[in-house]
């Protein structure tokens, strides 16, 4: 969260033309009551099997990780590190073959197998780390056919979280969601016909920790170390519509994310954003690119909402209890103004959406927070934008926000939570974190907080939060209009792993053009879309490619506003596309 920038001092004034997208922030009601999800039929504890490992208290057996993760969050690292991947010592191989039907009930593959009478065949199992406060579960080699369920849940049965393998697998690999330890249970279900070879390794599970005010890991419920000043973080169940009038919307927008990379674990914040098109409610979310840059680290998101203290000053509730959501798309990332925004896998019943705006932000304006600083529940902070003065290095003025501390305060986790103005409360950027003399303390007035700035990032994100209507196409960069007078609004995004970002493009004629990622030189992908109502009354989409890497092309007849969407993943040659049957609607 905090970020060691030496001062350059320099005056940049932003000077942007004004611009006129104003989206309202709403807040969804919460829908009846619905049918309660299937849940796990606990195979783990009623065959009484083994756990497939059993590790010793990280105090113990890795006491090198737990100094690692203090010493990334007292340096200053960002995100804030909350957890670390340990090995099984032995990684359990689990494949599922047809055979296995006619041999149950029974342990397998260090697990308990079963298929129930309504088909299917169900795998569980145990694992234990002693000691442990929450545990999430990697499987690699993930091999599972549609329709497959799973489900994580603790020891003590008070939390379980049933999860979608397509919303949280990305390259093969899957973090579990996490519960309470000191043990996490695991269970498959697979549907009936499922096919043989089905299955995945079970290698490593991540150990996750409450944090003190300077990033050292508690060890216990009780054990508070705090180093670092945390005074003067304000809680937000403490302030209402009075400080803020859209406060109540804000608070159901705003959630606590965890998420993993390079075998860590990591928190910080983001917020629901509303968008214009009022016939869908999409999940978008907006955060900070140095959280979540990348596809693979999106699968493995936790957003947890509804993460507020009851009363004033009173004490967190329990995640177990609270809406969650598993994993994520990534749509859109840029270093540039350090945003990324993000399709949740789900929605929670009750959000509140936030609206924003692609103006600048003025001299003076009252910038309102609501974040989860150290993962602790919501609290609130107020800055005051500063368009001038001094700037870091590496973060121009007007990509960035600066604006000093007026109330409260923020700590690691809160980066990437949405800023919203304080005269309509629609957001205007994300955290980056703290720039200047004192950068690790959150709670100096010598330190300028740092926002990347809405209004620079909005062309990415607008295609989402602000599409075009039916009927239109707006050539640019990124945009190409084909076909039929330009009815067809063709973009493109791309993701190395290391490098994502959204595909320039190059018209040719009026039914062709080409996309560039890396420089105008290197073409990736040749596209058309053709008109061939004479034949089988059809648009048709082609698309061919010079290219391994992961793309996704969107095209949308903006005469219906119908959408179709094209992928080729990460490491393969591009598949050509001849989709003769694309658009249905001719003219």
């Amino acid at each position: 969260m905090f970020r060691r920038f030496p001062y350059a001092f320099l005056l940049c004034l932003a000077v942007h033309p004004a611009l006129a997208i104003q989206i309202d922030s709403v807040l969804l009601p919460d829908a009846s009551a619905k049918a309660a999800a299937p849940r796990a039929l606990r195979l783990a504890e009623t065959a009484s099997i083994q756990p497939l490992a059993e590790l010793r208290p990280a105090s113990e057996g890795a006491l090198d990780q737990l100094d690692a993760i203090a010493a990334w969050n007292r340096s200053g690292g960002v995100p804030q590190k909350n957890g670390f991947a340990r090995p099984l010592p032995i990684a359990k191989s689990v494949r599922f073959t047809r055979d296995l039907l006619a041999r149950q009930p029974a342990k397998f593959a260090g697990g308990a197998l079963l298929a129930p009478p309504s088909g299917g065949l169900v795998w569980g199992a145990e694992l234990r780390v002693s000691g442990s406060q929450r545990l999430r579960l990697h499987l690699s080699g993930v091999r599972l056919p549609a329709g497959t369920r799973l489900w994580v849940y603790s020891e003590d049965d008070r939390e379980e979280v049933p999860f979608e393998a397509d919303a949280v697998t990305s390259g093969g690999e899957i973090w579990s969601p996490s519960v309470a330890g000191p043990a996490v249970r695991f269970e498959v279900r697979l549907p009936e016909g499922f096919s043989a070879g089905s299955g995945f390794t079970i290698d490593q599970v991540l150990e996750l920790f409450d944090l003190d005010a300077d990033g050292t890991p508690r060890l216990a419920a009780d054990d508070v170390q705090t180093k670092a000043d945390s005074s003067c973080l304000q809680d937000a169940a403490c302030f209402g519509t009075s400080s803020l009038a859209s406060m109540d919307v804000y608070k159901r927008a705003v959630a606590r994310l965890q998420f993993v990379e390079g075998g860590a674990g990591f928190l910080c914040s983001g917020g629901l954003m509303n968008d214009t098109d009022n016939s869908t409610t999409i999940p978008y979310l907006l955060t900070a690119h140095h959280c979540i840059g990348s596809q693979a680290v999106a699968s493995t998101v936790e957003a947890v909402f509804d993460y507020i203290a009851p009363s004033c000053s009173g004490a967190a509730p329990d995640i177990a209890t609270l809406p969650r959501t598993e994993g994520a798309t990534l749509l859109a990332t840029g270093a540039g103004s350090d945003f990324t925004f993000l399709r949740l896998s789900s929605l929670p019943t009750g959000r509140g959406l936030l609206g924003s705006t692609d103006e600048p932000v003025t001299n003076g304006t009252a910038l309102h927070r609501l974040s989860h600083p150290l993962a602790r529940s919501q609290h609130y902070s107020v800055t005051t934008l500063a368009a001038s003065g001094p700037e870091c290095t590496g973060v121009p003025r007007p990509n960035f926000l600066y604006s000093v501390r007026q109330l409260g305060g923020i700590l690691g986790g809160s980066s990437g939570s949405p800023v919203v103005r304080g005269s309509d409360g629609r957001v205007v950027g994300q955290l980056l974190g703290t720039c200047g003399p004192n950068p690790t303390e959150g709670c100096s007035s010598s330190n300028y907080v740092v926002d990347g700035a809405l209004a620079v990032s909005w062309p990415s994100i607008a295609p989402w939060l602000a599409p075009a209507t039916p009927g239109s196409c707006i050539s640019g960069p990124t945009t190409l209009c084909l076909g039929n007078n330009g009815r067809f609004k063709v973009e493109a995004t791309f993701d190395t792993g290391a490098q994502q970002g959204q595909a320039q493009v190059v018209k040719l004629t009026d039914e062709t053009g080409y996309l560039w990622f890396f420089s105008a030189g290197n073409v990736e992908t040749v596209l058309k879309v053709l008109d061939a109502c004479g034949l089988n009354q059809r648009f048709w989409v082609f698309a061919g490619g010079l290219t391994n890497v992961r793309t996704e092309i969107t095209v949308t007849d903006t005469a219906t506003g119908t959408v179709k969407k094209y992928s080729n993943p990460q490491g393969t040659a591009f598949q050509p596309v001849q989709d003769v049957s694309a658009f249905a609607t001719c003219p």
